[in-house]
């Protein structure tokens, strides 16, 4: 039997109770709730233990599975805090507030060897398998068009969790979360994988007059050329149905989310081809959808999985983070997306002041030392998601940070700064930025640029600025001269170049020494074991090539590299399908750039010596970058945690000149 423990004492929570009692291998042992009232009459009710706090029943050493049933606002600190006690943890939906808590809690449940689930239950249900069942047989050549809908007329006062923004209300927080949940579970299984993601969309939605979506519609498209519509209300009916769809056949399902509960758990969905045939499958089932559901997850936690593929921590990640662009494109923000005024970091109270160690080196003309890889700032989708991921890079030792004038609009600067003030790190952390790119790729838009990225940043000057791009019109004095003098004033510190040529490199350093001003110090060019046959956007360099390494060892130049994992060329695709990592290129650019006949050996090369030396390839890319014969930082470009940790595991891979020329195919 595995003893379970319920926090709260609502609707949902009852059901579960209820639900429960058909449960073989479960047994109800305790209910929380903030009050003892409400807490001792639900343990009346439902015989079980009754607790006040839900840190008491956390800790009970007894539970073993925790069903969270709380308001929305408070999903993310007790799940939190349920894993790091290393309970199993059955969390509704959704999961948190937004798809950073998200992270972090799939993070924690990782880190503690848990099981954790987003309470989708219609997942588990035999009429979901069937529907996947029908997709991938039935649905899989041509592109589908689904509508699903999930809504209701909730007359509630204001204060309700459904209404209320300080409880993370709104229906598509509360309902939509199912629409989009379902259409990117069909659409995956019509592709062969778990879930797809969609690759455009649009959504619009009626707020109330405190900010709430009232009603919420959205239109998602696949790479596939799927479509799918969805909507969502708390203010009107809905249909309530998903219908799945192409020009040869149909499926129609009614109450899906449901499965048939609230009518005697009964249910049916209907087939119909271009002629109008139909064909009836018919449902009706023992047990109801929320014990299939708690059966599901006594399952895994007998079975000791930290994860369920019926509804995996991906997918849960993924489904937060669409649901987030949706209800901030109709316009709804909970306080819970600034990340001002939460109290201290998402990843816990001591975070920042319990760093690990990591790698580092030093520059000539810099004080500060610099961690041997670099975070590249471009990827943050806010300012929550941003102060998350720098706060986990800056725990795990790292301090050095890439950022650019054109970065995501300004916003890398701005996130940035904001992390950098609100954390008082500004004296240890290395900021390495960049401006003048194409087509302002002249001296006279480098002050501009700098100045106004100062301002984003809130700081007073930049450790190391790069000149982002290179224009073969203005001779190479006339940009050494621009950052000489801005350096002068006191506004940079060291300066670089990236994308530059080695002619137009190598000739920096002739007029730096007859002028008798800085070099360039760094250079921030592609550099990883595969090369590029084209470059990745235009204006683009590499120094992956043999003379540039040279110059580079001559000259003990320092790289800060971009893409030093070749932007996923070295995934092992399938291995990585449906995970958290979301680097691959897309096949365009994997033929244009990196399929190489000397690039794919380079890859079956590093799987190969990977395999030997038990680490994965892409760590084995970027621990070439790291183990050159000339300072090496490079830039990675993190997406989620996970990212972040596998790129750091490359710091502690030895590579001996040997095996790198032998990775690079010099050394046969």
């Amino acid at each position: 039997m595995i003893n379970w423990g319920i926090l709260g004492t609502g609707l949902i929570a009852r059901a579960l109770a209820v639900s429960m009692q058909d449960s073989i291998d479960s047994n109800l042992l305790a209910v929380a709730s903030r009050t003892i009232e409400n807490a001792e009459k639900f343990g009346s009710k439902y015989n079980c233990l009754s607790v006040q706090g839900y840190e008491n029943l956390i800790k009970n050493e007894e539970i073993q599975a925790i069903y969270i049933a709380t308001p929305h606002n408070s999903h993310f600190e007790l799940a939190l805090a349920s894993l790091n006690a290393r309970k199993s943890v059955l969390c509704e939906k959704p999961m948190t507030m937004n798809s950073t808590e998200a992270m972090v809690l799939i993070n924690a449940a990782r880190k503690n060897n848990v099981l954790l689930m987003e309470a989708f239950m219609y997942r588990t249900h035999p009429q979901t398998e069937k529907i996947r069942e029908i997709v991938k047989k039935r649905f899989k050549e041509r592109p589908l068009s689904i509508q699903a809908s999930f809504g209701f007329s909730a007359k509630v006062p204001e204060e309700h969790r459904l209404v209320n923004p300080d409880l993370g209300g709104g229906s598509i927080m509360d309902i939509g979360c199912y629409p989009m949940s379902m259409s990117r579970m069909i659409v995956g299984v019509q592709e062969g994988k778990v879930f797809s993601n969609p690759i455009q969309f649009e959504a619009e939605g009626d707020l109330s007059e405190h900010g709430i979506d009232l009603f919420a519609r959205a239109k998602l498209i696949f790479s596939n050329g799927s479509k799918a519509a969805i909507s969502s209300s708390i203010n009107k009916e809905l249909d309530n149905s998903v219908l799945i769809k192409n020009d040869e056949i149909s499926l129609f399902i009614d109450q899906p989310w449901q499965c048939g509960e609230a009518n005697g758990r009964k249910s049916e969905i209907v087939l119909k081809d271009k002629e109008g045939k139909s064909e009836i499958i018919k449902f009706k089932q023992r047990r109801g959808v929320f014990t299939h559901e708690i059966d599901h997850f006594v399952e895994l936690v007998k079975n000791k999985e930290i994860e369920s593929k019926l509804m995996s921590l991906a997918d849960s990640h993924g489904n937060m983070i669409w649901l987030d662009s949706w209800r901030k494109k109709v316009g709804v923000h909970y306080e819970q997306d600034i990340p001002e005024k939460r109290n201290y970091s998402l990843l816990g109270e001591s975070a920042l002041s319990s760093r690990v160690p990591m790698s580092s080196d030093r520059l000539k003309g810099l004080e500060k030392p610099i961690s041997r890889l670099v975070f590249g700032c471009d990827n943050q989708t806010g300012g929550n998601h941003a102060f998350a991921m720098f706060d986990h890079f800056f725990t795990l030792g790292g301090n050095a940070f890439d950022t650019a004038y054109i970065y995501n609009n300004g916003k890398s600067d701005v996130y940035l700064g904001r992390w950098m003030l609100a954390r008082g790190l500004r004296d240890e952390v290395v900021v390495l930025g960049k401006g003048a790119h194409t087509p302002d790729c002249y001296p006279k838009f480098i002050r501009k640029q700098l100045t106004e990225s100062l301002d984003r940043l809130k700081i007073d000057s930049i450790d190391i600025y790069c000149l982002h791009r290179d224009n073969l019109e203005v001779p190479v004095g006339e940009f050494i001269d621009a950052l000489h003098e801005l350096r002068n004033e006191g506004l940079i510190n060291l300066y670089g170049a990236s994308n530059w040529s080695l002619p137009r490199f190598k000739e920096s350093f002739t007029y730096s020494q007859d002028s008798g001003k800085q070099p360039f110090t760094v250079l921030s060019n592609n550099f990883s074991l595969a090369r590029m046959n084209d470059p990745v956007w235009p204006g683009c360099e590499s120094c992956s090539e043999d003379p540039y390494k040279e110059f580079l060892k001559g000259m003990q130049v320092a790289i800060f590299p971009w893409s030093s994992q070749a932007r996923g060329f070295f995934l092992d695709s399938q291995e990585f399908e449906g995970s958290l990592h979301g680097a691959n290129p897309n096949k365009e650019e994997q033929d244009r750039v990196w399929s190489s006949e000397e690039n794919l050996e380079r890859r079956a090369r590093c799987f190969s010596l990977a395999e030997k030396k038990g680490v994965e390839p892409i760590q084995l890319a970027l621990s070439f970058v790291l183990n050159q014969e000339f300072p090496s930082f490079p830039l990675i470009g993190p997406r989620n945690f996970f990212e972040t940790k596998s790129s750091i595991k490359a710091l502690n891979i030895t590579l001996n000149k040997d095996e790198s020329r032998w990775l690079d195919l010099l050394n046969d």
